[in-house]
């Protein structure tokens, strides 16, 4: 129902907004302490870090994952439909910025357990404001990172196998599901009936047109093109999710 952990490209979207900070010449990190007043280290990192805690690049990098992937376990404890991997990944970055408690009160995760895929990128842009002098206020970087993580939420990429675990397997749209108006199903249908229609009217036209048993041939096959077509495409879009 969910992938199993965050992807490459859900991790370099959170490196990309936390950065890493206090590099040493040595090409040691070192701790220090956030706008908050809270001791932190590598990327957003807090849990065990104190004053002059020092990490290599490549604890940074592992502790990141790691964080990630703890912060994900509150995505699968209140998500209730199933994620592709990217809208997971854009749900993990979200709840490694904000924490649990706004992501399970949110109306994000109300809509979202609705099956209302499509309205999240949107919920997610409301989340881009912090408190500067006691007001709420929109922040550019927190804009920019909910601009990131609704494109990553919007993007496509295989949903989770349930068997044992296993990732990838078939491809499907992060979007919401197209409607049965705009699909392939409704195109043949809608030939269909037009060369039925055209084929009843050249039905009556015979005599008054020398060509109207050639006309009627032409629309015969028209109509039988168009049900195949019908045919064919609602099993398509009953496979992709359309109804």
């Amino acid at each position: 129902m969910h992938p199993q952990k965050i992807s490459p490209q859900g991790t370099n979207l959170v490196k990309k907004f936390e950065g890493l900070h206090r590099v040493q010449d040595d090409g040691m990190v070192s701790a220090y302490r956030c706008v908050a007043g809270v001791w932190t280290c590598g990327f957003g990192a807090t849990k065990g870090v104190r004053s002059g805690t020092k990490w290599t690049k490549e604890y940074c990098d592992q502790r990141l994952v790691d964080d990630l992937n703890d912060h994900g376990k509150a995505v699968k404890r209140h998500v209730n439909v199933p994620l592709t991997q990217f809208q997971y990944d854009a749900l993990t970055s979200f709840v490694f910025n904000l924490g649990e408690g706004s992501f399970k009160s949110s109306t994000l995760l109300k809509k979202l357990n609705k099956g209302m895929y499509d309205e999240v990128p949107e919920q997610l842009m409301r989340w881009n404001k912090a408190r500067v002098e006691g007001k709420l206020v929109p922040l550019n970087g927190l804009t920019r990172r909910r601009a990131a993580e609704a494109a990553l939420f919007s993007s496509d990429a295989a949903l989770p196998s349930d068997e044992g675990g296993s990732e990838m397997p078939q491809k499907v749209s992060a979007a919401a599901p197209k409607s049965l108006a705009k699909s392939k199903t409704m195109a043949g249908a809608g030939i269909a009936g037009a060369a039925t229609a055209m084929n009843e009217i050249s039905g009556q036209l015979q005599g008054l047109l020398p060509y109207a048993d050639s006309l009627k041939v032409l629309f015969l096959v028209c109509a039988i093109g168009g049900i195949g077509l019908a045919a064919y495409a609602r099993f398509k879009d009953h496979s992709d999710g359309v109804h």
